[in-house]
C-alpha cells in the first residue's frame, strides 16, 4: 500500500518533523526513502518508508540502512500503526556480510 497523506503525516510527527538522515528540519520538501530500495524488493509501503531531504535520499541511494539507522527506525516505530517491515528486522539480524542474503531470503517469504 503506497504512503498515504495520512501516513506522511505521522511520520512527520514521528520523525520530529526531521530529515531521517541528517537530523534537519525536512518541511514540505520532504521525499519518500524506502530503506530496502525498491530496485531490491522493498515494498512501497509506509512499513518501509522514512522521510528525507532529496539530496540525503539520493546520498543514501540503494545502499541498505546502517544497524543504527535500524535501530532509530524501529524506536520510532515501536508504538506506532504504520508498522515496520519484517524484512527490515531480519537485516538487523543478519550476521556481517550476510545482510543482502538475509533480506532477499525474507522478502522471499513474504511474497
Amino acid at each position: 500500500m503506497p504512503v498515504s497523506p495520512d501516513d506522511a503525516r505521522l511520520m512527520d510527527v514521528l520523525q520530529g518533523g526531521r530529515c531521517f538522515y541528517c537530523g534537519e528540519m525536512v518541511g514540505a520538501k520532504a521525499t519518500f526513502d524506502h530503506l530496502i530500495p525498491q530496485a531490491y524488493g522493498g515494498i512501497d509501503d509506509p512499513a518501509n518508508v522514512v522521510l528525507a531531504h532529496r539530496r540525503c535520499n539520493q546520498r543514501k541511494g540503494d545502499r541498505l540502512p546502517t544497524i543504527d539507522e535500524l535501530d532509530r527506525f524501529f524506536q520510532d516505530r515501536r508504538t506506532s500503526r504504520l508498522g515496520v517491515w519484517p524484512p527490515l528486522r531480519a537485516l538487523r539480524d543478519a550476521d556481517e556480510g550476510l545482510e543482502w542474503i538475509a533480506v532477499a531470503r525474507a522478502i522471499s517469504q513474504e511474497k
